[in-house]
């Protein structure tokens, strides 16, 4: 995989070399241009702001910022030990001749040494900070020289560049101190910038005299020799320098049992790259800290692919950053016949890669015109009394947004007006997931066989069995967190009906039993035989599934007869723990009990409908036919409907 992410990135040096730009952003702190004239006197300083200098506080990015950037990435440090190359005691924090910066953090044990505050009061606050600041250019003042020697040690510096170093060395130690401290009208907008930086955040001086590409040309040799994880790997091969690189990959030296035992190694190491090499990776890694990735990302090998990245790049540049599904929404709106393969998708969690995976070929479309899965409206849902339609997924992403969001309560797939996040990878807190406990397992268990149907097109990454598991606990938990408004309407019944529509109309999108039974079909037939049932007295109940869905319709019209004004449909819950038809019948006759006073006898269609289930004989399990009880409950109740004599007349 490394080798195919050197090759993306060579692609992407050659034909997008922008992208490397894009997001790219400067350490938190204050940034200065430093101007000198040939004789090392300091010019306009410290200048306009957004101009000379400015302040980055991690959020706005002026013009100048966006500029700065670029000289605060060819002059930053690679690794905190390999800055004592630069400076032994690791006070000064750059890496280059042209640029000079350190921060305001401290050890405890400094700040022991130095008498400064760990917790400061309030009133102690600025007073510490005053003393935080002092100590820090006392402390920088006196590492100067020894940073600038073995700068120039370091560096192959020409004649001229050293002369500038120089230059650039005597005025950061005999002219800059003084001037940021002064009290005078021109600094003080600079020295409350100065005053307020917090312990971690950068002053970073930068020599404005030496030109971008000059910095660049200076840094890159240092890079490709000092990029590896440990130097003493280093090998010179036919002029080209390799070793081991720092992108995932750590010694184990002192834990024997986190060695490679079994690869084929020499001196320890399984590969080595070249400078080149090490440098794309780094290339790769500054991208995806600076976001400019979708994520996950798709990382072509077949040189003829690599147009879709370019597309991809250019789509998340131009609609600013927007996230895989989007991007690749937008793609194939461009490229509508557009077939996408042969790429390894890898995602991200920082900069540390979650998950990779080969996809041999990408489904975006859910079958063809006429043959997309549709969300049947099976249990009369309405909105502004208008009766739903049913819902056709045409494309994954579509399946993702309007299936996954909802049967994982708004927690696995996030929709908040125009945000839109998951969460496959990573921590996800139960506190924050609606639904509770049962929810919260179903994601942890499943979330990774979402995340390989949806992204890898595994089509037997989610089975039957799956998904039943997943939307009976989903509504059993909605069940259970069920309360009435202030208007008294239950809070969860829309979203359990939505939910119910979702797992019968997908039942056998799933499927591995070829003898499922078809529920999107099944529950139209089961309400005509309860209006049958219910309206005539020649009809019965035959099978084991007409029974449990007529439970469902008939506990639904005994619960409604409660007055209680905590009435939930968490009260169906104890109905669906029976697993044989005689204790289902009793619960069932011992709620008749409970609210015939509410009964008014003559109504046919529940007496009726009542006789027959109380009636009913079978010694099967009632384990399988459990959601055809919960099927029953939710589904328009025959009960109280009305004659269709009545109607036509």
């Amino acid at each position: 995989m490394i080798r195919e992410i050197i090759n993306y990135t060579k692609h992407l040096k050659e034909n997008s070399p922008m992208v490397f730009q894009q997001n790219l952003e400067p350490s938190k702190g204050l940034h200065l241009f430093i101007e000198l004239d040939d004789e090392g006197n300091l010019i306009n300083f410290p200048g306009e702001r957004s101009k000379q200098w400015d302040y980055y506080d991690g959020k706005t990015k002026t013009e100048f910022l966006h500029k700065i950037a670029m000289y605060d990435l060819v002059s930053t440090y690679i690794t905190m030990n390999k800055q004592k190359k630069f400076d032994p005691k690791q006070k000064i924090h750059s890496a280059s001749p042209f640029a000079f910066s350190f921060n305001f953090n401290f050890s405890n044990e400094d700040k022991d040494l130095y008498g400064i505050l760990k917790k400061p009061t309030k009133k102690q606050k600025k007073k510490n900070d005053r003393l935080i600041k002092k100590k820090r250019l006392e402390i920088v003042n006196g590492r100067v020289d020894d940073y600038f020697n073995n700068v120039t040690n370091v560096f192959n510096l020409g004649t001229e560049e050293k002369k500038w170093t120089g230059r650039f060395k005597t005025v950061i130690k005999e002219q800059i101190k003084l001037k940021i401290q002064e009290h005078k009208k021109d600094f003080l907008v600079i020295k409350n910038v100065w005053d307020n930086l917090a312990e971690k955040e950068y002053c970073k001086l930068y020599l404005k005299n030496i030109a971008l590409e000059t910095y660049e040309d200076i840094y890159e040799p240092y890079l490709s020799k000092n990029i590896y994880n440990k130097d003493v790997y280093n090998l010179d091969c036919e002029g080209l320098t390799y070793g081991v690189i720092d992108y995932n990959t750590t010694f184990n030296d002192k834990k024997y049992f986190l060695k490679h035992r079994t690869a084929v190694l020499k001196g320890g190491i399984s590969q080595r790259y070249s400078g080149i090499d090490a440098q794309l990776i780094k290339n790769f890694e500054q991208l995806k800290k600076n976001k400019v990735f979708p994520n996950p990302l798709p990382l072509f090998i077949d040189k003829e692919e690599f147009s879709n990245t370019d597309l991809m790049i250019k789509i998340s540049k131009e609609e600013g950053a927007v996230c895989y599904s989007e991007i690749l929404k937008q793609f194939f709106r461009i490229k509508r016949n557009k077939v996408l393969g042969n790429y390894y998708l890898l995602y991200f969690s920082g900069l540390k890669i979650e998950d990779y995976d080969f996809v041999s070929r990408f489904r975006y479309h859910l079958g063809e015109e006429g043959q997309k899965p549709k969300i049947k409206n099976l249990f009369g849902l309405t909105k502004a009394k208008e009766q739903i339609s049913d819902n056709t997924l045409n494309h994954i992403f579509h399946f993702e947004a309007d299936i996954v969001g909802k049967i994982f309560n708004n927690s696995l797939v996030k929709i908040k007006e125009n945000s839109y996040s998951t969460s496959y990878f990573g921590e996800v807190k139960p506190e924050y997931v609606s639904g509770g406990e049962p929810v919260y397992q179903m994601i942890m268990k499943y979330r990774k066989a979402f995340y390989d149907f949806i992204y890898k097109s595994k089509e037997q990454a989610i089975t039957d069995l799956m998904w039943d598991e997943i939307l009976w606990n989903s509504i059993i938990a909605d069940l259970r967190k069920d309360t009435r408004d202030n208007k008294g309407y239950s809070t969860r019944e829309y979203g359990i009906k939505q939910k119910l529509n979702i797992w019968f109309s997908l039942y056998n999108y799933f499927i591995h039993n070829k003898n499922r039974t078809d529920m999107a079909s099944k529950i139209p037939e089961l309400l005509e035989k309860m209006k049958s049932v219910a309206n005539n007295e020649d009809e019965v109940l035959a099978t084991t599934e007409e029974f449990a869905f007529a439970c469902g319709q008939v506990i639904y019209f005994l619960l409604n007869q409660s007055k209680a004004s905590e009435r939930t449909h968490a009260l169906l819950e104890p109905f669906l723990q029976k697993v044989k038809v005689v204790q289902l019948q009793n619960s069932i006759a011992q709620t008749i009990n409970t609210y015939k006073h509410e009964i008014s006898f003559g109504k046919g269609r529940f007496e009726k409908l009542s006789a027959q289930v109380l009636a009913f004989e079978s010694d099967q399990n009632l384990k399988d036919y459990l959601r055809l009880i919960l099927a029953g409950y939710f589904a328009p109740a025959v009960i109280y409907e009305k004659k269709e004599e009545t109607i036509n007349e």
